[in-house]
């Protein structure tokens, strides 16, 4: 393989690779946070009042958990001082710096608690933050991907003679055995690029490179295809 056509093989597997990274994160975000429940490292309930005539107990409890987590539904059992049931509840925990808390009135003298169960909710900011970057970049990997699908490089052989046409994104030339006999320095072009060259018995080479980077070769002045 001429080293032309190994350079477009090599950013097409780059930017290949890239965009598809930007595929692969947030479903491995995604799978990841749904594979693993995050783990409570600190929890603390305490009693804030206790109203005797109406028997009825304002708890506080905070939570800490091992990740970075905005919102907690939790449940929660509450026992008296017999290990009686005397409610089972069903809070929002909100967080306040690096802790999550909710606050319970409870029928009854509570003098412990039970955590059940309970569902996590990440940062919205953050998710959105971090999935518009990664869908910025994306879009910038995906744009230079298809770039990269619309360059072209042809090799001819004609008799002992071996004519690579390059059409890159900004390089575009003629080589011939070897040797860069014209070339085409530009990111954009508004019309066709014509690129021309004689072999040493003064064959006329003719080459026409379209705006989308499509190749053609006239040699004395018909269209070649090559062998």
């Amino acid at each position: 393989m001429v080293y032309e056509k190994k350079k477009l093989l090599i950013k097409r597997l780059v930017w290949a690779v890239l965009l598809a990274l930007c595929i692969l994160i947030p479903v491995g975000r995604i799978m990841i946070r749904q594979a693993k429940t995050p783990n409570i490292v600190y929890e603390n309930g305490y009693l804030n009042d206790y109203y005797e005539y109406s028997d009825r107990s304002e708890i506080e409890i905070e939570l800490k958990f091992d990740e970075n987590v905005e919102r907690a539904f939790v449940t929660v059992a509450f026992y008296d001082g017999t290990d009686k049931l005397l409610s089972r509840e069903e809070g929002l925990f909100y967080r306040h710096d690096d802790l999550l808390s909710s606050t319970f009135f409870i029928d009854g003298e509570v003098d412990s608690y039970e955590i059940i169960s309970y569902t996590i909710y990440y940062d919205e900011y953050e998710d959105i933050i971090f999935y518009t970057i990664l869908f910025i970049i994306g879009t910038v990997f995906f744009t230079f991907f298809v770039v990269s699908m619309l360059l072209s490089c042809k090799v001819y052989h004609y008799g002992e003679n071996e004519i690579i046409v390059y059409a890159g994104s900004y390089h575009h030339y003629l080589k011939i055995n070897g040797e860069i006999f014209d070339e085409y320095n530009s990111s954009f072009s508004w019309g066709p690029i014509f690129l021309y060259s004689s072999l040493d018995d003064g064959t006329e080479i003719n080459v026409t490179i379209s705006t989308s980077n499509r190749i053609a070769l006239k040699i004395d002045g018909k269209l070649y295809k090559g062998k």
